[in-house]
């Protein structure tokens, strides 16, 4: 099919660009001096290094693709109020629940411009606009590494530990809005990066895992957390994963979050994949 061919022709074409750095890196000029042929070298290394990444893409690329051709899924571009502004596919299947037009004057709290899903088995995918401080996004505009995404992830999720410590019961889960939740633990994941779009436009990519009480959330013995329903029984907390991507836009960032129920994650990963892979301002 159409989709195979091109994921081939898109491995093909890194797997050449890594060979030919590789081929590269091996070659030094004759009668090149020890300082100018190290600095060749240097430069050489940086360009196996950027092609090896480039390779890295296309695999998760190829991956997406396969995976979403032996799980049927078909997709479409996201046709909202917000579609002339911003981009990302989803589902064909999905239904809206939140569809607003785009605006980037987000107040302090933050909007919901879209939420979208299976809300048959709760999988979802929301946008919002939030207002970030001047010193977060500073360190987002000098950003370009994974250490840079790490801590830009570490500074966007801060609300979420702080809930967990004060066991807090507000919404900050994203795209929750005028219910009763909180975060009952909270576990950043080690794969945060930094890619950048055709236009130049930086975009943070982080995964999270969350335990969530829709309730109130107490302290029992020993310091465990149980989430406690309106009569005083104890009620199940629930597991999700949370894929995210953020741009900024001055002191605003829009995000994209991907969640699903923790034991579902990898049935619908590859949608989670396809949605923030696809996002676009």
């Amino acid at each position: 099919c159409f989709g195979s061919r091109l994921a081939a022709l898109v491995l093909s074409v890194a797997t050449a660009t890594t060979l030919s750095a590789a081929g590269d890196a091996t070659a030094a000029p004759e009668g090149a001096t020890a300082t100018a042929t190290a600095t060749r070298h240097e430069k050489m290394i940086e360009r196996a290094d950027e092609a090896a990444g480039a390779r890295t893409a296309a695999r998760r690329f190829v991956a997406t693709i396969a995976a979403a051709e032996e799980a049927g899924y078909e997709y479409e571009a996201f046709d909202g109020k917000a579609a002339k502004a911003l981009r990302f596919d989803v589902p064909t299947s999905w239904v809206k629940a939140i569809d607003r037009a785009y605006d980037d004057s987000a107040t302090t709290s933050g909007r919901t411009i879209a939420m979208i899903g299976n809300f048959k088995t709760i999988d979802t995918v929301s946008v919002r606009v939030e207002t970030v401080s001047p010193e977060i996004a500073q360190m987002a505009s000098s950003g370009e590494d994974a250490a840079d995404a790490k801590s830009v992830a570490d500074a966007l999720t801060a609300n979420e530990r702080a809930a967990v410590e004060a066991l807090e019961s507000f919404g900050v889960i994203g795209g929750v809005e005028n219910g009763r939740s909180g975060t009952m633990a909270f576990a950043l994941m080690d794969d945060a990066r930094v890619k950048k779009g055709p236009d130049g436009r930086k975009y943070y990519v982080f995964s999270y895992e969350t335990e969530v009480c829709r309730a109130k959330i107490e302290e029992g013995m020993g310091g465990s957390k149980i989430c406690v329903g309106p009569q005083g029984d104890a009620l199940d907390s629930i597991q999700r994963r949370s894929r995210v991507v953020v741009t900024f836009v001055g002191n605003r960032v829009v995000k994209l979050h991907a969640s699903a129920v923790s034991s579902r994650f990898d049935e619908v990963e590859e949608i989670m994949n396809r949605a923030v892979d696809s996002f676009a301002l």
